[in-house]
């Protein structure tokens, strides 16, 4: 299994080679200006015969194809390059001024990996021709592994019966804790099946991308994203794509030579999916909480920040009071051995001591120190209540729309007695 990673380095395009069929010799020009941008110099071929023999002479490193063209049209050229040994796994990107999600199923039908709609930009192309030189690496890397883990899945699993596998794998879903553990387990299962997957999931903030065979086709990941999400199965050929509230699994190798088989997988998907559509939401919530607590932490620590300058402020003014204090009492001792205690003495003794009294007053008063501090705990403890809140009205709103779907799936096929 694969997970994708963005962070790889972009492979070199030094010494790509790249056929590029087309009969319009404009079209020609603009991809031979695209390609000598990145020191790329093509090989052309002006109909789809003469692509295949150039495609026979020398194994291009990429495809670039029509799909209008005189003759031979593109769909009918990249079935025979699928077809032929030396070309079977070549990448092969189709070229078309149609942009629709039908052209792109058509092209997805005959093998293609990537479709570009023309016009294009030229790093666009280089953009397109980078992913698939990397997905191709990808493939040769993590083939020999796929098929050791392929022969130790069929091994684990003979015996088993399909219900089985499926109780098996409900049982067990409930103890994985990560996409890839969950992801791991759900294709052991269609290894054993014979079939062969990818699947999108939705983490409530991030797309996760995960294959069967190790990599995923920049022409799949656009089926999946592009097909009616209000449908459960969405059908074309021997590919169904099926849709949950978190995931959307691409099974590329649907048995329609079999249809009692198809009958069963039709049947064993919802099963083995709506576990891992719950599991899914149950790993976003938990991702959800677990953001959640480090938010919390933050807010506690700015309040226990604020209560920290609080008391320090507060202890300052205590020790300034303290030393106004002193300073006045040194004041009446000086002040009390030259004097006698006459009339006009005593009100200049009292004004002294009243004098002090209201400066200490008026540094020990830190009202509006508290209440600044006390303002920045009550936004911090709002804020919280409101994410925690929000999280909670989340959660609930998910067991509801759960709920419901369970009384529907139950509903209408049950009779009661």
């Amino acid at each position: 299994m694969y997970a994708e990673n963005k962070k790889n380095l972009q492979p070199s395009l030094s010494g790509v080679d790249i056929l590029a069929i087309d009969d319009d010799k404009i079209s020609q020009k603009m991809i031979s200006r695209a390609l000598q941008s990145a020191s790329i110099t093509p090989r052309l071929a002006n109909d789809g015969e003469h692509g295949l023999i150039q495609a026979l002479e020398t194994t291009p490193d990429i495809v670039l194809l029509d799909v209008e063209m005189p003759g031979l049209n593109g769909y009918e050229v990249c079935e025979r390059l699928r077809d032929m040994e030396q070309t079977h796994e070549t990448p092969i990107v189709f070229l078309s001024s149609h942009s629709s999600l039908r052209e792109r199923l058509q092209g997805y039908e005959v093998g293609a990996d990537d479709y570009l709609v023309k016009p294009f930009e030229p790093d666009h192309l280089i953009a397109r021709i980078r992913v698939l030189l990397k997905y191709r690496e990808q493939r040769k890397e993590l083939q020999a592994q796929y098929e050791m883990a392929q022969k130790t899945a069929m091994l684990a699993m003979t015996g088993s019966s399909e219900l089985g596998i499926a109780m098996h794998f409900l049982e067990r879903s409930y103890n994985y804790k990560t996409y890839e553990q969950l992801t791991q387990a759900l294709f052991e299962i269609t290894d054993n099946l014979g079939i062969n997957c990818c699947m999108l999931i939705n983490t409530g903030g991030d797309q996760l991308w995960y294959s069967s065979e190790g990599s995923i086709k920049p022409l799949e990941k656009e089926l999946i994203e592009m097909a009616e999400k209000d449908k459960r199965f969405f059908d074309f050929g021997s590919r169904t794509i099926v849709n949950y509230q978190n995931l959307s699994l691409l099974v590329k190798d649907m048995p329609l030579d079999d249809m009692e088989s198809y009958g069963r997988l039709k049947d064993l998907f919802p099963v083995l999916l709506s576990a891992v559509d719950a599991k899914v939401n149950a790993l976003n919530i938990e991702r959800a909480l677990s953001v959640q607590s480090q938010e919390l932490m933050k807010s506690f620590g700015r309040i226990r920040t604020s209560f920290y300058y609080l008391a320090k402020n507060l202890l300052m003014n205590q020790d300034q009071s303290e030393t106004v204090l002193k300073e006045m009492l040194q004041s009446l001792n000086f002040d009390l051995m030259r004097m006698g205690l006459e009339e006009d003495q005593e009100e200049y003794l009292l004004h002294r001591i009243d004098t002090a009294i209201e400066e200490v007053v008026e540094r020990i008063d830190a009202g509006q120190t508290i209440y600044n501090t006390l303002s920045t705990v009550l936004v911090n403890l709002k804020d919280v209540c409101a994410k925690q809140s929000s999280l909670v009205e989340t959660f609930n709103n998910t067991q509801e729309m759960y709920q419901d779907l369970e009384k529907d799936d139950l509903g209408g096929d049950i009779e009661l007695f």
